[in-house]
């Protein structure tokens, strides 16, 4: 497949995947919402969610386009390519739940979290491809049990959402290779100490504010997915 075929393919399916996304992320949110209502941190209403959505609706479709399409044009087609856009799809998701209210809801890390691994494992059977499905969940769960570990020891730190989002971002950057997950990790960690500076500096956030890592992780993982394509 040309290059400019591999732009139109991926845009193509990522505005699909994007639209078709939506309600269900929506869904998810709302019920996650719900679910934490008697939180002090969460006061929105599923309501409320459901009009911030509409208003917000057409830039995760465009998003969920471009940046597939951008990669495959980079890279051209290859089967091999799928479980990092299928987890580039469901980052874009999750980043704009985590954004706009600090929640990823549990169902819909998990249900991007079997994907990305499923479709590993179907490549795995069909081209041979073993060793890179065995690195890929060696780094997904390496990455678990460093999340875990940071949670253990102080929450505020990490929250457990964030840990659960791990396995997904470990083995889709692994998949592409090990040093792609410590790159995405280091890009995750150096935007929240960047952004938390400045919100300090401009006295929106303290030093125990507490920051929603999920935002900074899908967006370390993403533009290391860019970055290696």
């Amino acid at each position: 497949m040309s290059s400019h075929l591999a732009l139109l393919a991926g845009a193509a399916i990522g505005t699909a995947a994007g639209a078709a996304f939506l309600p269900l992320t929506r869904r998810q949110l709302a019920g996650a919402i719900d679910r934490a209502r008697s939180r002090p941190d969460v006061s929105a209403a599923p309501e409320a969610l459901a009009q911030v959505a509409t208003r917000h609706w057409l830039a995760l479709v465009a998003t969920s386009g471009l940046l597939p399409a951008l990669v495959l044009y980079r890279v051209g087609w290859s089967f091999n390519a799928i479980p990092p856009l299928l987890l580039l799809l469901g980052l874009i998701q999750l980043a704009y739940c985590d954004f706009s209210r600090r929640l990823l809801p549990k169902n819909l890390v998990h249900g991007i979290g079997g994907t990305v691994v499923l479709s590993g494992l179907a490549i795995a059977v069909a081209n041979n491809e073993w060793a890179r499905f065995f690195h890929a969940s060696v780094g997904g769960l390496a990455f678990f049990g460093v999340l875990f570990a940071m949670n253990l020891m102080n929450p505020r730190w990490m929250a457990f959402g964030d840990v659960r989002l791990a396995p997904a971002v470990g083995f889709g950057l692994t998949w592409i290779s090990p040093y792609a997950l410590f790159e995405g990790f280091f890009i995750a960690n150096m935007l929240a100490a960047a952004i938390g500076v400045a919100l300090i500096a401009i006295q929106k956030a303290n030093r125990k504010t507490a920051l929603p890592f999920g935002l900074y992780l899908a967006l370390g993982a993403g533009i290391t997915i860019i970055a290696w394509s």
